[in-house]
């Protein structure tokens, strides 16, 4: 039986999580600075926009199946023995989707038009990330839905190291360049799902592919609500990267890729505060939750904001040391995205709040108000302004998305008030 959360047990989780998080950000530090020395500025920045390709298609595909794991392992309102066999069938479905869609876009000369500048071999190599994400992100999301945190974290901080180990290996011993750090990236991936798919065996799920239309259509009723804010929210973190590789070329776009790396660096703290809060909600009634998340909220937002100062007073000096000098004009833009992603990462406390409540919906609706911003901004300051101009138009849809999210915890919680 899954049991509620406490404020105690609470903080052991999120100061777990955020461990295993730093672990993961030491870790992916020397993985950056490795390919940025090895591959150079446009090859990283060939690899960044490679793999962002599955990265995206395996979100598009995936139904919302993940935070539907979730949120009905967390309430208790479906067993794990049903919902993992829900998850493979769906994931089985969605890799014979992908891998048309990947097939057409080849043949039609479409894959190499999406990202002009990146080789198709790279793209379709790349391509094998696309199952292994969706089948991890099902399994995961019920590891973390049982508040499996410890495993989970061991399997992210172990999957960043062999990540670590397979590039030093490919890219360095061997020299296999921009294939051996997509490559590693793959391998890595399929042995974190191994990972996670005997531990979900071992909680009492079920490897057999079971499409039961009930239990679908419950899991993609949730998802879906979701699965849009989610789609949405992934343009607004990594669409104006294609934006730049269009105006700028790979080259800009390794420039920018460091910069918000850099960035995203205080999310850190604000995604260990959401990946524990979101069952966490599922569990736990709305006025207990009225109660505890304000607090958490203020807390989180002020250590992000204390996080920033830090790396706005000694970000000029890690960009060098990382990833060398010619990463050095990464620094300005750096500067210009800290304020939005401070007030995104207090906006991460409350919509996985809102989420774990049950309404989904809410954050699809901020995250399309934010992505509507970030095309227009992209488009006007891009052309004119290049990597800054990306940078300010993130900051200032981070920041929508901050207001909005305030306007919608506060709907929700005030429904329990009354």
């Amino acid at each position: 039986m899954i049991k509620t959360l406490r404020l105690g047990q609470f903080t052991q989780q999120v100061s777990t999580t955020f461990a295993a998080q730093v672990a993961v950000l030491l870790l992916g530090l020397a993985n950056g600075a490795i390919t940025a020395r090895w591959l150079g500025v446009t090859g990283k920045g060939m690899l960044g926009l490679a793999l962002l390709l599955p990265t995206m298609l395996s979100l598009f595909l995936s139904g919302g199946l993940g935070t539907a794991n979730v949120y009905f392992v967390g309430s208790r309102r479906l067993d794990v023995r049903t919902l993992s066999a829900n998850s493979v069938a769906f994931a089985i479905l969605a890799t014979i989707v992908g891998a048309v869609v990947v097939a057409v876009l080849n043949l039609t000369g479409w894959l190499a038009r999406l990202v002009p500048g990146v080789p198709v071999q790279a793209l379709l190599l790349a391509m094998l990330a696309l199952p292994l994400g969706l089948f991890s992100s099902h399994f995961r999301a019920l590891l973390q839905g049982l508040r499996h945190i410890t495993a989970l974290n061991t399997i992210t901080v172990g999957q960043g190291g062999l990540t670590l180990l397979l590039t030093v290996i490919m890219v360095v011993g061997l020299g296999w360049g921009l294939a051996g750090a997509i490559m590693a990236v793959v391998m890595a991936s399929a042995g974190g799902l191994i990972a996670a798919a005997i531990l979900v065996r071992r909680a009492g799920g079920c490897w057999q592919p079971r499409w039961n239309r009930a239990v679908m259509r419950a899991t993609l009723s949730y998802g879906l609500r979701g699965y849009f804010g989610n789609m949405l929210q992934f343009f607004n973190y990594r669409l104006d990267a294609f934006i730049v590789n269009f105006f700028m070329g790979p080259a800009g776009a390794g420039i920018y890729g460091v910069s918000v790396a850099m960035a995203e660096m205080l999310w850190y703290l604000p995604n260990s505060v959401g990946f524990i809060i979101f069952p966490k909600a599922a569990a736990t009634s709305p006025a207990e939750m009225n109660r505890f998340t304000p607090r958490i909220f203020l807390i989180t937002l002020a250590l992000t904001a204390l996080g920033a100062a830090v790396l706005a007073l000694l970000g000029n000096f890690l960009i060098r040391l990382i990833y060398t000098s010619a990463f050095a004009s990464a620094y300005l833009p750096l500067l210009l995205l800290l304020p939005g992603v401070v007030l995104l990462g207090g906006a991460k406390v409350l919509t996985n709040e809102v989420a774990g409540r049950g309404y989904p919906q809410y954050n699809s609706i901020n995250s399309g108000i934010a992505l509507v911003l970030t095309v227009i901004l992209d488009l006007v300051l891009i052309p004119r302004y290049g990597v800054p101009g990306a940078a300010v138009a993130s900051s200032i849809a981070y920041t929508a998305i901050f207001v909005t999210a305030i306007i919608f915890y506060r709907a929700v919680s005030h429904r329990v008030a009354q």
